[in-house]
């Protein structure tokens, strides 16, 4: 499988009503739009005729219509000339879907397994685009450590001097990667204490686990005392999907979803609160996007780096994005040791 291969998601449902949109996918370019009945389709961004974007043209009907000179196309990519009507011709169309508030496109020919999400409980918070301004592997490094947390971020993860005392575990499968991290909480604003219920010596617990058909992680959030035997109030759970766009830049889809024991049950009034929470949570995004501006360089090899234990997950994820994602065989192409 390539990277085309994979489900991925190219919009959320809610960007896309009656003009088409351009996508961008591992360098490849798709016009993707809706037609009259509803209908989803994904063509390739240039027209047969005189490679005018298609993504630029208006929906008519069931079909596509090239601004230019007015032919239009299918969702099966099946184009016809209003000038020439004999002239008939194809272009590339992808299989498209719509699901979780999000639509998704994937080549034909393949038939990979959808992604699941794990939503038993949660309430949606809202979903997010953001583009990142590096290449797949240094975005998803960003995301996938917890080290960053003691400097970048406000309110998930560890205060800097206790960066010592977290506890960090790996799990890895032919295709996923799990990492879990339990520690002395940052101390939070007095907002967020009282809305979480965080107390003095509290615990911060942060697993995640990554797939890579398509490319994408579940992060779990939550608190517990000291012990951690009590759980506190609230518990985010975020979908993250990294789709590259060229080889120095990413987009990241952002599905954010919460958890509240408050009274009244289910979920405490959550739905009250969607709002800060979801601002909240994307300033915790936007720190992340923000960091990648600052690279040294594109490079994702590791060699030469000075790791620590918080990093083993760099390494197995390459090694997944390698061969799981871009179906790439013959070794490892970044020259690394890997563990695990």
């Amino acid at each position: 499988m390539g990277m085309l291969d994979h489900w991925q998601p190219v919009a959320r449902s809610g960007d896309l009503g009656r003009k088409p949109l351009a996508a961008v996918v591992a360098g490849t370019q798709v016009a993707v739009f809706r037609t009259a009945s509803g209908k989803l389709g994904a063509v390739a961004d240039a027209c047969p005729h005189r490679r005018l974007k298609l993504s630029a043209g208006e929906v008519v009907g069931e079909k596509l219509q090239c601004r230019y000179h007015g032919w239009t196309f299918d969702a099966c990519g099946e184009g016809e000339s209003p000038g020439a009507p004999k002239m008939h011709t194809c272009t590339t169309s992808y299989d498209v879907r719509e699901e979780h508030g999000l639509v998704w496109m994937k080549t034909r020919q393949s038939a990979p397994q959808f992604p699941t999400l794990d939503l038993d409980g949660f309430v949606h918070i809202g979903t997010l685009v953001h583009d990142a301004p590096a290449p797949l592997e240094l975005t998803m490094d960003n995301f996938n450590e917890i080290e960053h947390s003691g400097t970048v971020h406000k309110n998930f993860g560890y205060d800097l001097d206790k960066m010592h005392e977290v506890k960090v575990g790996f799990e890895s499968t032919d295709d996923s990667l799990t990492v879990s991290n339990v520690g002395p909480t940052k101390t939070l604003p007095f907002l967020d204490r009282l809305f979480i219920g965080v107390k003095p010596g509290d615990l911060f617990h942060d697993r995640w686990t990554t797939w890579f058909s398509p490319l994408h992680s579940r992060f779990d959030h939550w608190w517990t005392s000291g012990d951690g035997s009590q759980e506190r109030k609230v518990r985010w759970r975020v979908y993250l999907f990294y789709v590259p766009v060229t080889e120095t830049s990413t987009r990241v889809y952002s599905m954010l979803y919460a958890k509240s024991r408050w009274w009244p049950q289910p979920n405490g009034g959550l739905r009250l609160v969607r709002r800060y929470i979801r601002n909240q949570t994307a300033a915790e995004i936007d720190a992340d996007i923000d960091m990648l501006q600052y690279l040294a360089d594109y490079e994702p090899g590791l060699a030469g780096l000075k790791l620590s234990r918080f990093d083993k997950s760099l390494g197995l994820t390459r090694e997944r994005i390698q061969r799981v994602y871009r179906g790439e065989s013959g070794g490892n192409r970044f020259g690394l040791r890997l563990a695990g």
